[in-house]
């Protein structure tokens, strides 16, 4: 019967146990990443002008206001949803609004001028799931 030396026993143990470590290290700091360039990217969106302005249009709408309740808290977005689209020409986004009566979302169509400014064209407001429509922006 072959017996394994206690020093190499001893070496595969520090082995593995250091390769499990590398591996927790690994997945801890590629999470905290991920998070980090989540809060990047939305931040980012936040700071856009249609997206203020989709979100101030909202606060100063009576019914919107009304409807959802004071006060008003807006959410991460759901970056992942096949209607939310920014590109160089044209941001469409969907933002997460709950207030103290109910919860919605905030649709925001903006487009870029040709002096690279950001024009809102619609904003409507859906409540608790499609069972009410707002219209904010433009005003008919």
């Amino acid at each position: 019967m072959y017996r394994v030396p206690r020093s190499q026993l001893l070496n595969t143990m520090f082995k593995a146990n250091f390769l499990k470590k590398a591996a927790i290290s690994g997945a801890v700091l590629s999470i905290a990443g991920a998070a980090f360039f989540h809060h990047k990217i939305q931040a980012n969106i936040a700071s856009q002008h249609y997206y203020k302005a989709s979100v101030q249009l909202l606060r100063d709408h009576q019914l919107a206001s009304n409807t959802l309740g004071e006060p008003l808290r807006f959410t991460y977005m759901n970056l992942s949803r096949k209607d939310i689209m920014i590109n160089r020409d044209i941001a469409q986004v969907v933002i997460p609004v709950r207030g103290s009566k109910a919860k919605g979302n905030l649709y925001s169509f903006a487009t870029r001028t040709e002096d690279n400014q950001w024009l809102l064209e619609r904003v409507e407001l859906d409540v608790n799931q499609g069972q009410q429509r707002i219209k904010i922006w433009p005003e008919n």
